[in-house]
């Protein structure tokens, strides 16, 4: 006799000698590998790789994913803890996606516990806690299948219960299965924890069983047999509103195909609609686009690569406004149409809306967006829908690489360059990296896009492990922008202000000329707040952060002194604390002052700001965008947010008010990055009929960056930058891991780094490496944290990471849990 389901739940307990089977669990600790634990007899869901489920370690209760299965009793089987409750009655991970999280841990020397948080949604209810009830058609509904007239006549008794005690009392083979189609059919309602109960219900309709050639003869109208073509295409129900959208035809003809037995109608819970994270439509763009000869042959390349369902990695190079997008939104096409599935990657969430609308268009629901932005119920439903194959192209940042899609095909890192991708908490892990090998896994394509490739990139295309596709013209009637170079030091000796200059001479004749043809212009300062410092000029007060020491940035919007490192916060005074004098003056500029700036020289200009701080507003970043793509905002300033992928073709101006920021990093990607935000800044002007122009102010207007930005010559940049970086062995000639040593006490934080670099010098392994360091962190202190580092470079990553893994292991523990492992770092910082 089954137990209770309470029982069951209640006292899941099994000593580890009585198991016959064991789980490998990988929990959200520091750990480095899985831990295993006893799978008990009682359980009232037997567990399942990629199943999250209830341990416990120490006195702590906590989830975890089970990472593998066995039969073999380890050693000691007696003294192992016992799983407490299987959570999942299905995988809440495919095991696809497990293996990227297991390589990831690997490779970026991570706890398994970390990669593999990332594979499910934060929040993400217990499938057991969801509540099932019967509703009134289902009280009355025949019981035609055995299986579900079980499940009905349970209900019918007990009203509403949890689906784990369901699935207890129950032994019923497929029950989420069966749950789902009882669901679409308005039988049953399920509940998810934390969303609103009786939410409204649509309409949907599928395909009914039979020949389908004779219900298409049946049809008879050109619209149904529209229909019925296109509901089989989807291979899936889809709600009444979206089939008579998709075949033109009004719901009448629906109507008529559900009489005629041709179609079946249910109810389903309607879909959270997400179109506040889109921007909207603009005229024309539903127009064909016929392809240049260079677009052609690139398209034609991953076709033939798609088609051939093998691994193969691309470059896709290209000018700013070359058609990149277009090129490989043919490839997820082709991708769709041979039955698989699709990721595209972008750096920013700031990204998405665009792409998401061009993206909408082109492939409808098959839709989903994955990223934090989202609430938690919309990025439920978006993850739930690509889990059941619902949603076959996924578009996000770098944590839409772990969504659990299935028959994977394609996948896409537009900007690859950017160091967004990279990860800043552990596990450190690269987007660009791992999204190659997720495609190596699949058997998939890869396609790297950008208009300023890195450095690793570049090189990977010229040893042959990345084809090469090169776009070399803009599409449309758009060119080059012409280029107007600012050298400050002149504007300072013309004595045109003291202190930094936002807007030059020639930059306010440029927006001048701007304003008066009724074009848009975008003005990047990349630097958020009002102003970087808050002196006090009678004593020198320049209000430091207390964790990191460092200046806090002064916002005049809310009046407030932010820490841009920790996020801590506090009112900015009106007279200074120290000396009680009310002298306090803000120092250099940021976006807000910029914007205060600009107000004060062309009154009456509709103005925005684009920048982190605008993001966390309501709307966020696409209701700006959405007001500049409208044209009810003639001038975006902001950030590098406002340099990246946008495709604004009334902008006939971008402007870099300070190009310097990067150069003065002490980082060996500084010039990279300085060149390659100037680029796509650049890019952003002259896309439509408007010749365009960019203006790049600088105090270095010789400096190799700033002059093939200016003159749009990559090849001279990729040259001079790849013969500093072969010249010194940096990536991508050589492999390099950065260690970071942390702690509240400096001298604690220095002895670990020192002991770690001691384990490492000893070992023979190092005697030909390049080893930076131990030395203070360029940001010495940040968080209440004391900061040193440790740099190691040498021409392999594998035997660079064996070495670093013997050392963790020869320093006592505590001087491993100081110590943070960047693998393949991307700043220095």
């Amino acid at each position: 006799m089954k137990p209770e389901p309470s029982e069951a739940l209640k006292f899941p307990w099994a000593r580890g000698d009585e198991a016959k089977q064991w789980a490998d669990v990988a929990v959200p600790l520091p750990l480095p590998d899985a831990l295993t634990y006893a799978v008990p007899a009682g359980l009232a869901v037997p567990p399942q790789v990629g199943s999250r489920v209830k341990v416990e370690v120490g006195r702590r209760r906590l989830v975890g994913v089970v990472m593998a299965l066995s039969d073999q009793a380890p050693e000691a089987a007696h003294k192992i803890k016992p799983i407490l409750e299987v959570l999942d009655v299905e995988p809440a991970v495919p095991e696809n996606v497990l293996a990227l999280a297991d390589f990831a841990a690997r490779y970026y020397l991570a706890p398994i516990g970390e990669s593999v948080r990332l594979t499910v949604p934060n929040g993400l209810p217990p499938w057991g806690e969801r509540r099932v009830s019967l509703t009134n058609a289902g009280a009355l509904a025949p019981r035609r299948e055995p299986a579900e007239a079980v499940i009905l006549d349970y209900l019918l008794e007990h009203r509403r219960v949890r689906l784990a005690e369901l699935s207890s009392a129950l032994e019923v083979d497929g029950l989420p299965q069966h749950l789902e189609r009882l669901e679409r059919l308005g039988l049953v309602s399920v509940e998810v924890p934390g969303q609103k109960a009786g939410g409204r219900y649509v309409r949907a309709v599928e395909l009914a069983p039979g020949d389908f050639e004779e219900q298409r003869e049946k049809a008879r109208s050109k619209q149904a047999r529209a229909v019925l073509d296109d509901l089989r295409a989807l291979g899936r129900p889809a709600t009444v509103r979206d089939v008579a959208a998709s075949a033109e035809c009004g719901v009448g003809v629906i109507r008529r195909l559900i009489k005629l037995g041709l179609l079946r109608e249910f109810t389903q819970p309607e879909r959270l609609v997400l179109d506040r994270h889109r921007l909207g439509g603009k005229k024309g763009d539903g127009d064909p686009i016929v392809l240049r000869p260079d677009q052609q042959t690139a398209v034609e390349a991953l076709h033939g690569a798609l088609d051939a369902a093998t691994y193969a990695p691309f470059l896709l190079h290209g000018v700013t406004g070359a058609g990149k997008t277009e090129v490989y939104l043919r490839a997820v096409e082709r991708c769709l149409a041979g039955g698989r599935s699709a990721i595209l990657m972008v750096p920013e969430i700031a990204l998405v809306p665009a792409l998401a609308s061009a993206v909408r268009r082109r492939f409808g629901r098959d839709l989903a967006l994955l990223h934090s932005n989202l609430g938690s119920a919309e990025r439920q439903q978006e993850w739930e829908r690509i889990r059941r194959g619902e949603a076959r192209v996924v578009l996000g940042p770098r944590s839409a690489l772990f969504a659990p899609v299935a028959s994977l095909g394609l996948v896409v890192v537009d900007e690859e360059h950017d160091s967004a991708y990279k990860q800043d908490r552990s596990p450190r892990y690269h987007g660009r990296d791992l999204a190659l090998w997720r495609a190596r896994d699949a058997g998939a394509a890869a396609v790297l896009v950008s208009a300023t490739p890195s450095l690793e990139s570049r090189y990977n295309a010229e040893v042959g492990k990345l084809g090469l596709l090169k776009l070399t013209e803009r599409a449309g009637p758009g060119s080059l922008p012409r280029g107007v170079l600012v050298d400050l030091r002149k504007e300072d000796s013309a004595g045109k202000g003291t202190g930094e200059i936002y807007f030059s001479g020639p930059l306010l004749q440029e927006l001048r000329r701007t304003l008066d043809a009724g074009d848009q212009a975008i003005l990047l300062r990349n630097r958020r707040g009002y102003a970087p410092v808050l002196l006090c000029r009678a004593c020198g007060e320049d209000f430091r952060c207390e964790d990191c020491g460092l200046a806090m940035t002064f916002h005049r919007r809310g009046t407030r002194l932010s820490c841009h490192y920790c996020g801590d916060e506090r009112p900015a005074p009106r007279r200074c604390p120290a000396c009680d004098e009310p002298a306090l003056e803000p120092i250099g500029a940021g976006t807000e002052r910029v914007e205060e700036r600009f107000r004060e020289l062309f009154p009456g200009v509709a103005v925005d700001v684009l920048d982190a701080d605008a993001s966390r507003r309501t709307g966020g970043a696409a209701a700006v965008l959405e007001r500049f793509s409208r044209g009810d905002t003639q001038v975006l300033i902001g950030t590098q947010m406002v340099a990246k992928g946008h495709h604004f073709p009334r902008v006939s101006l971008a402007a870099v008010l300070f190009a310097d920021t990067y150069l003065r990093f002490p980082d060996f990607r500084a010039v990279e990055r300085t060149y390659a935000l100037l680029t796509q800044l650049a890019g952003r002007a002259g896309r439509g009929e408007r010749p365009g122009t960019v203006v790049i102010q600088t105090y270095h207007p010789d400096h190799y960056a700033i002059r093939a930005a200016l003159e749009h010559d990559d090849a001279v940049f990729a040259e001079m930058e790849t013969r500093f970086r072969r010249s010194f062995q940096y990536p991508p000639y050589s492999r390099m891991i950065l260690v970071l040593s942390q702690h509240k006490e400096s001298p604690r934080a220095l002895d670990s780094i020192r002991q770690l670099a001691a384990a490492i010098l000893r070992d023979p392994r190092s005697r030909d490496l390049r080893v930076l360091g131990p030395v203070a962190a360029p940001l010495e202190r940040l968080r209440g944290r004391w900061r040193f580092q440790l740099g190691l470079r040498g021409p392999s990553g594998a035997r660079l990471r064996q070495l670093v893994t013997d050392a963790l292991e020869k320093v006592p523990a505590t001087v491993r849990g100081d110590l943070v492992v960047d693998v393949d770092p991307q700043d220095l910082l």
